[in-house]
Order: C-alpha cells, then sequence, then structure tokens
C-alpha cells in the first residue's frame, strides 16, 4: 500500500506505520530493534510515534530487500547515510557479487532441473520395485548407476535394461 501522506500529518503510531508501509506490527518491531527505523517522539502513555520520514526509510527497506540486500547490509548502507558517506558505491559492489551469485544459483537450478527431467523419463520405463537387500529405492539407484556408468550389486538388473554393466560399455 502507498502512503499518501505529507509533512504536515500527525505521527503515526507502530501500528499504522506497518498499515501504511504494508508489514506487519512485528516487522517494524524488528526494524526498530535493529536500529533501522527509529521512533520520532512518544506520547506521555509511552507510544511510539513515527514521522512520514520513518515512512519512507520503511519503503527503501522494502524495495532494498526486494533487490536481494540482507538487513545486515541495508544496515550498514544506512549508516553510512547518516554519517555523510555515500553508500553507492558499497551498493553497487553488493549488488553486482549478489547478481554474481544469483547467475551461479540459476546454472546450479537449470542443472537440478535437468537432472530431475530425466529421472522423470527414465522412471517412466522402470518398474516399482521392492527393495531386496542393501538397496532402498530402485528409482533413485537407477539414477546414480546411470550417473556412474556402473550398476551397483543392488540395483537389480530388470531396472537398467535387463544388461549388466560390462553390456553396456560394450554397445
Amino acid at each position: 500500500m502507498t502512503a499518501n501522506l505529507r509533512k504536515s500529518d500527525p505521527p503515526m503510531t507502530v501500528r499504522r506505520l506497518a498499515h501504511l508501509g504494508g508489514v506487519t506490527v512485528h516487522v517494524v518491531r524488528n526494524y526498530l530493534r535493529r536500529g533501522l527505523l527509529r521512533a520520532a517522539s512518544h506520547t506521555e502513555a509511552g507510544y511510539q510515534l513515527f514521522s512520514t520520514a520513518e515512512l519512507h526509510r520503511l519503503h527503501f527497506i522494502r524495495t532494498a530487500q526486494r533487490l536481494g540486500f540482507t538487513l545486515a547490509e541495508i544496515e550498514e548502507i544506512l549508516r553510512r547515510s547518516r554519517q555523510r558517506k555515500s553508500p553507492c558505491p558499497l551498493v553497487r559492489d553488493i549488488i553486482s557479487r549478489r547478481l554474481t551469485e544469483t547467475r551461479d544459483q540459476l546454472e546450479q537450478l537449470l542443472a537440478l532441473q535437468t537432472r530431475m527431467a530425466q529421472a522423470v523419463a527414465q522412471w517412466s520405463r522402470l518398474p516399482d520395485a521392492v527393495p531386496t537387500g542393501n538397496d532402498v529405492c530402485a528409482l533413485i539407484e537407477a539414477v546414480a548407476a546411470s550417473e556412474a556408468a556402473v550398476a551397483p550389486k543392488s540395483t537389480p538388473r530388470r531396472l537398467l535394461g535387463g544388461r549388466n554393466a560390462s553390456e553396456e560399455t560394450a554397445s
């Protein structure tokens, strides 16, 4: 939810800040504990009150999180900003590293997706088998056998097309 507050608007309670920021009260309190948000004042009853600047900061934090920044990184960005030091070089460095990490993770996920699709295709041709001896699940063991190009002794030959490992290497 986007807030339409002006500087002249009255201070907000934790609940109102959370509502306008599209988060829960628990999130706001967590950010307060971490020093990411700061109350502008307190009521006589002890309620914390927040200015529109804190709502802006809350939106900033949520945007940074959606970009992949951790709360610790956001803390450092805010600290540098409060010290009147540009956090931009740090932000560029973090996002560049994160982009590389994300690409690596994506490659790993795509490789996993390929292995899973190959397993599904291989398993569609295999019968259900009851474990005998040391084997656990013939389907997974068939994948291990095909990856190793050698059938483990516990994988029934019928699950590997009835051929043993020496016949497979000869064909």
